[in-house]
């Protein structure tokens, strides 16, 4: 028999090939671990950024505060009485948009003051000042 036949292989020719397919198999399994965490880490700030940002609201203020003229003047209240309306109000408004505010997470804005379309809340606010206001007479 030849010596060739005895040892198809060489032992530094095999090494060799595990090696350099070890180092490789390292490689792409390191890569893929470091796309793997950069995708989890994009995820989680992700997430993040939208539980900790604020919505923005917009709030007819002009449109209520014109409304409720409109409604009291036509109740020809004395002068004494409409004070008390009036502050009743603003206690009212003042304190509606800001249980909403803080109850949301939210920034209201008045509606002038935005440009592009966002959630109006001008309803949700003018019933609540009507039950505030029912409520403290």
């Amino acid at each position: 028999m030849s010596e060739q036949q005895d040892k198809p292989y060489e032992g530094d020719t095999v090494r060799d090939g595990v090696t350099i397919a070890s180092k490789t198999s390292r490689w792409v399994k390191a890569s893929m671990l470091g796309l793997a965490g950069l995708l989890v880490m994009t995820g989680v700030a992700y997430v993040t950024a939208k539980a900790v940002t604020p919505e923005v609201v917009v709030f007819d203020m002009k449109g209520t505060v014109d409304l409720f003229m409109q409604q009291s003047a036509q109740l020809q209240l004395d002068e004494n009485r409409a004070k008390a309306m009036t502050q009743q109000f603003n206690a009212a408004l003042t304190g509606s948009l800001d249980a909403w505010q803080s109850s949301h997470n939210a920034i209201v804005l008045v509606k002038p003051a935005v440009m592009s379309p966002q959630r109006d809340i001008t309803n949700e606010i003018r019933a609540d000042i009507a039950r505030r206001i029912q409520g403290g007479q």
